[in-house]
């Protein structure tokens, strides 16, 4: 009934083994994931695209950054002593069922605007290719600009000879008080020592008393708090979840947000009666879209920024 609008079936059978293959491949050449492992993941993209799929359909809520952490674990007690293993089956599986379920948030509007599933996967595509030639010279140049081949083969060479990890590209991508902060990556790279500490035999120095006592008093807080909030319909004025982001994120976002806050609360009360007032129009009707625009704006200035310096300066 729909076949004239969708894409054959037969790409799905023909084009999951090839890309998963290839998926595989990568892992294994570019990270050292066992191939098993790599394998094994395949299987479980798919159980986990359509829990996400299944999520996004019923709420508008892809659930990315708990679905990361199934695989992390399950590859981390796998091959504990390689972090790569559950860094980069969690990639695989996280990015794929995250894609594949945001895809459903496109098909209604794409309909609204009279394009078939068809067109749509065309669109995606077009769209891969593109992104891919325009943002892979961009990574180079926001993040390895500082990247000497002289400098790696040292690193390297006193990695060779110490048994120590090289990191050399790591902090040039990644510098400590860097340009751009990474907290997601801080999130997941924190899952992977967690996992290598437990599974891996690990000296016990990121799982000290102290930081297990923090870990479940944050647990019982947090869910306190939480309950309190439902139970309140919401009127709970702390959220724990803005607790949580204000420890991952650095200082200087914290304190710009919580500025904001304030001022859009003030704002509020004081044109919350004066429905007509341009101070209403911008201060509470329109405050969403002027956050959303510095918080873009203002990652497009940093990437800006880096550009002038790397090209120009």
């Amino acid at each position: 009934m729909v076949g004239h609008i969708e894409l054959p079936l037969w790409i799905s059978w023909v084009g999951i083994p090839i890309i998963g293959a290839v998926g595989v491949w990568m892992a294994h050449e570019w990270f050292g994931v066992d191939w098993i492992a790599g394998a094994v993941a395949i299987p479980l993209i798919i159980v986990l695209t359509l829990i996400a799929a299944s999520s996004t359909a019923l709420t508008g809520i892809t659930p990315t950054g708990s679905l990361s952490k199934i695989p992390q674990f399950l590859f981390g007690a796998w091959h504990p002593g390689h972090p790569p293993t559950n860094l980069m089956t969690a990639t695989m599986c996280t990015e794929v069922a995250s894609n594949a379920s945001n895809l459903l948030m496109d098909i209604k509007p794409g309909y609204m605007l009279g394009a078939k599933p068809r067109q749509q996967a065309i669109g995606h595509c077009i769209g891969i290719m593109a992104g891919a030639l325009a943002s892979t010279p961009l990574f180079y140049a926001l993040f390895l600009s500082k990247y000497n081949v002289a400098d790696a083969a040292q690193a390297a060479a006193v990695a060779a000879e110490t048994g120590t990890k090289n990191t050399y590209v790591q902090s040039v991508m990644a510098p400590e008080h860097g340009q751009f902060g990474f907290p997601s990556a801080f999130q997941w790279r924190g899952v992977s020592d967690l996992v290598t500490e437990l599974f891996g035999g690990g000296t016990g120095h990121l799982l000290t008393t102290s930081i297990v006592t923090s870990m479940i008093i944050a647990a019982v807080v947090g869910l306190v708090m939480e309950v309190v909030r439902i139970l309140s319909k919401g009127s709970f004025p702390i959220s724990p979840l803005a607790i949580g982001l204000g420890v991952v994120v650095p200082p200087e976002s914290t304190i710009a947000m919580f500025a904001g806050a304030l001022f859009f609360y003030v704002t509020g009360r004081v044109y919350a009666e004066r429905k007509e007032s341009l101070g209403n129009l911008l201060w509470i009707q329109t405050h969403e879209p002027i956050c959303a625009g510095i918080i873009a704006g203002a990652a497009l200035i940093g990437i800006g920024d880096v550009l002038v310096q790397v090209f120009v300066l």
